[in-house]
């Protein structure tokens, strides 16, 4: 008896492993690629991102650990648009054909994401963080959360033809599941249609049109250039002309200048997580709510 229970374990150890080792390798740029990743891909896939939360998405430092990881990728997930352009010396370095552009395993989550804020004119040095592209911070409007969550089906669908059922399943679930909570979140921030919003880098375009609101300014003078204390001033002056409280700071900034803004202009100042996993996020729902949640603080 004692050696079938032995036999049996081992024969539950060996199942697991396999189980294991036949998961979809899937890598993503960025943690939230990933948690969509992961409600598509569900129990059939394993999937990192290459990013960590709280980490600026726009100085990403690759490590050798990352080549390893793209080299043994099946999907690989980026953002596109040039904000993780620091993924292409991984592709590259990493020689796997699969997950180089063109290759079955390769998904850029942008290809169908309506762009908002694409620069018609001559871009410099001195113009800041501007993407040729447009402005690539597309999934904080739930809506394109949708889109990305396509794509990913799709990836998923080439590289695992057998887990097509269960992808097509998960990303309806997905979405749905979106829909339901959209509602939620256009009613929590109906009140505050039309109102301005003072944010600390340009990254909100979409939600700001999903959620019909204004972005007022930014603690940014220019994408990516840090503040000034004369630019700050200003910014406060122009706060008070249009009688505007509401400032936004995602996790990653630092609060020196939103304290001045509270100080000096009475400003509501409110804490959202930057990333999936910032701020006790586990998932791309309770990101969202966590934002929406924020900014419905500021605008209070």
């Amino acid at each position: 008896m004692m050696k079938l229970k032995y036999a049996l374990l081992a024969l539950t150890a060996i199942c697991a492993s396999t189980a294991a080792k036949a998961a979809v390798n899937v890598v993503c740029t960025l943690p939230e690629l990933a948690a969509i990743a992961r409600e598509v891909g569900g129990a059939r896939v394993s999937v990192v991102s290459l990013a960590k939360p709280d980490q600026n998405y726009h100085q990403i430092e690759a490590r050798p650990s990352d080549v390893r990881r793209v080299a043994s990728a099946e999907l690989f997930v980026r953002a596109g648009m040039d904000l993780d352009m620091w993924a292409d010396a991984l592709v590259n370095a990493a020689r796997n054909g699969n997950v180089a552009a063109g290759g079955k395993g390769y998904v850029d989550a942008s290809r169908m994401i309506r762009k908002l804020e694409v620069p018609t004119g001559q871009i410099n040095g001195a113009s800041g963080d501007i993407h040729v592209a447009g402005n690539p911070h597309y999934w904080f409007d739930p809506g394109d959360a949708k889109v990305i969550a396509y794509e990913i089906d799709l990836g998923l669908r080439s590289v695992d033809p057998k887990g097509a059922a269960t992808y097509d399943a998960n990303y309806k679930r997905f979405s749905e599941e979106i829909t339901r909570r959209m509602a939620g979140w256009e009613a929590e921030l109906a009140p505050y249609k039309g109102r301005s919003v003072v944010a600390y880098h340009d990254e909100w375009v979409y939600f700001l049109k999903r959620f019909n609101l204004r972005a007022l300014a930014y603690l940014e003078p220019k994408p990516g250039i840090p503040p000034s204390a004369s630019h700050v001033n200003n910014l406060i002056s122009q706060m008070k002309q249009a009688h505007a409280k509401a400032v936004v700071v995602p996790s990653i900034y630092a609060m020196r200048y939103p304290a001045l803004l509270e100080r000096e202009a009475g400003a509501n100042v409110a804490r959202v997580p930057y990333s999936v996993g910032s701020l006790g996020t586990t998932s791309y729902f309770n990101y969202m709510d966590a934002i929406v949640a924020g900014f419905r603080k500021a605008l209070s």
